[in-house]
């Protein structure tokens, strides 16, 4: 009987930094679509889902219980563009199993709905010409004492060897793992469901 009353638990991943967005609406898809998940999808900050939602004049609005959540429904996602800071407290109460949050921002405001998150992806660039950008998000994370997991795209062995030599003693940031470029995110092929599937794995 008590079973019937059981909260189910929420799972929370936030993805920041280089094509964050891509990522974000795949994994969507992936947790919606091959996991039978129900999925919600919060842009903090301004971005461009926004811009997605007028692809369909026809898409389902979906709106929060005390109306002050707006959104739209589109491939079995309930996507939420312009999430702010009480916007993100009130999507955490709404009733879905998953909740990706894909970080516009995460000045001193956000990070501590950040921080709260079950898994926190960090996506970048350590190639040369972009190290400095790097370095000063690295910091960001550093100084608030955020774990962060570490993925970059075309990773070669120079940097990855640069990336360990220089950030192997990081208190917060994992290893460098390559990410997997995904052409079409509505669109997911064999290789990417098994690439996300395998991302998910620490979680389901």
């Amino acid at each position: 009987m008590r079973e019937q009353f059981k909260i189910r638990r929420k799972t929370q991943i936030a993805i920041y930094g280089t094509g964050s967005t891509r990522l974000a609406i795949a994994f969507a898809n992936y947790f919606a679509s091959y996991l039978k998940k129900k999925v919600a999808l919060g842009e903090v900050g301004e971005g461009n889902l926004s811009d997605m939602s007028k692809e369909d004049v026809k898409s389902k609005l979906t709106v929060s219980e005390d109306k002050s959540l707006v959104g739209f429904r589109r491939m079995k996602v309930d996507y939420y563009p312009y999430i702010n800071e009480e916007s993100v407290k009130v999507l955490e109460s709404e009733p879905y199993d998953v909740i990706i949050w894909d970080y516009k921002n995460i000045s001193h405001g956000y990070m501590s709905s950040f921080k709260q998150c079950d898994r926190r992806l960090f996506l970048c660039n350590i190639a040369k010409y972009n190290r400095r950008s790097f370095c000063r998000i690295k910091y960001v994370f550093e100084n608030d004492i955020v774990n962060v997991e570490v993925y970059s795209y075309l990773l070669n062995k120079k940097d990855k060897k640069w990336y360990r030599n220089t950030m192997g003693r990081s208190k917060v940031l994992s290893d460098v793992r390559e990410l997997r470029l995904i052409e079409d995110p509505d669109k997911l092929t064999h290789s990417d469901i098994i690439f996300l599937s395998n991302l998910a794995a620490a979680n389901f």
